[in-house]
């Protein structure tokens, strides 16, 4: 038996993650399971070369699990846009998950990019996954989910940084074993040396516990935070609080007493101080302005929420009637790119050398991200970076 299929075994046998470390399993093999997840996999691609010369462009993506792999590839292949990012950060890569068709989605994507991988698994699926991933025919098999960078240019050293724990997937519907964490790679420019790192911070609590993740982040930068470098991802700065009754219905209140208007504007500027992990970015010299539009990446309807199985069904829907200036979703601006040190181009500031392609403004790239004809439920973000 393969060491994972073992470990996938035990590591679901348990109600809690007490019982788990209590056991005479995790005693024996909870290190080396830990170990595991802490370590990146660099997969090279011998032939890669950067499309574009004079800049660089630098694309982020909550792919949701990869199970809409051939989509996201033509994506990534045939926008005008993403076409030309050298560099990719991607949140929620599976890794032999029978809902994405057991691939090994990062590494697959990096091949037919002709791009180098580093994949960082963050968690062990224990289940097949959510609602209908469920009912799907076939198993598991590596169980993986975690955070990936390609990249066109070479890739000199990489690192998994875990973040505090403020949500135990363990004891959850979608059990999982692992821990949320900030991949870094370091990649080696034309004339200069970048930290890119990719992230995902915790959904299922507090704006508060995110920003500890962030500041942890910002304590432990690597070669202590002397050189550039760049952070994207999924950062769920949705400004609500959740994983208590008590916040269920302050959110509640936030939606039936503040003005469309009002609510539209604060979720799509959650750094206007809902989330105070900006104040944190902002004060370690992090920059946002020039990287990020306040476009939304994400929207979720108000009966697709896990909290919506606990409210009254009258207030359902009173909310429900609220979000008609929504057509009855919130939107949110989840997904982002900060840089320390790190130049940003604006709309025509450059123009490539080799491909003529110009620099331009960061955006979200539109496209259908809900129902059952999305390609992700988020979209795709990106930046342009002088490498002057």
């Amino acid at each position: 038996m393969e060491p994972q299929t073992f470990w996938i075994e035990n590591l679901r046998g348990y109600d809690t993650i007490d019982q788990l470390k209590r056991s005479a399993f995790f005693a024996r093999y909870g290190e080396q399971i830990q170990s595991y997840l802490g370590t990146p996999q660099v997969h090279l691609f011998e032939k890669t070369t950067p499309r574009l010369s004079s800049f660089l462009r630098v694309a982020q993506w909550n792919i949701e699990k990869g199970k809409r792999f051939k989509s996201i590839l033509e994506r990534l292949q045939k926008d005008e846009i993403l076409r030309w990012a050298d560099v990719i950060l991607l949140n929620e890569a599976d890794w032999g998950m029978n809902r994405s068709e057991n691939r090994h989605v990062a590494r697959d994507l990096a091949e037919a990019l002709e791009m180098h991988a580093v994949f960082s698994p963050a968690h062990f699926e224990l289940t097949k996954g959510t609602d209908e991933e469920l009912f799907l025919e076939g198993e598991n098999r590596e169980s993986l989910q975690g955070n990936a960078v390609l990249s066109r240019y070479p890739v000199s050293e990489s690192l998994v940084l875990p973040l505090p724990v403020s949500f135990e997937p363990y004891e959850f519907g979608e059990k999982r074993f692992g821990r949320r964490t900030c991949l870094w790679v370091r990649l080696q420019l034309k004339s200069s040396l970048l930290w890119v790192g990719s992230v995902h911070l915790e959904l299922r609590n507090t704006p508060q516990c995110r920003a500890r993740q962030i500041g942890h982040i910002l304590k432990h930068l690597p070669d202590g935070g002397k050189a550039p470098c760049l952070l994207g991802g999924d950062l769920n700065t949705n400004s609500f609080a959740r994983g208590t009754t008590w916040r269920t219905f302050r959110s509640l209140a936030r939606l039936l007493f503040i003005s469309p208007a009002r609510m539209k504007e604060s979720l799509l500027y959650p750094e206007s101080g809902s989330e105070p992990l900006f104040k944190l970015l902002h004060d370690s010299g992090f920059k946002w302005e020039g990287m990020n539009s306040n476009e939304e990446t994400a929207r979720a309807a108000i009966n697709s929420l896990e909290e919506s199985r606990f409210m009254p069904r009258w207030i359902l829907q009173l909310v429900k009637k609220r979000l008609n200036p929504y057509r009855g979703y919130l939107c949110f601006k989840l997904d982002w790119i900060v840089g320390r040190g790190v130049p940003v181009l604006g709309h025509g500031q450059k123009q490539d050398e080799k491909t003529k392609v110009i620099s331009l403004g960061p955006a979200s790239i539109r496209f259908e991200n809900s129902g059952p004809g999305r390609i992700s439920d988020h979209l795709p973000i990106y930046a342009d970076i002088d490498l002057a």
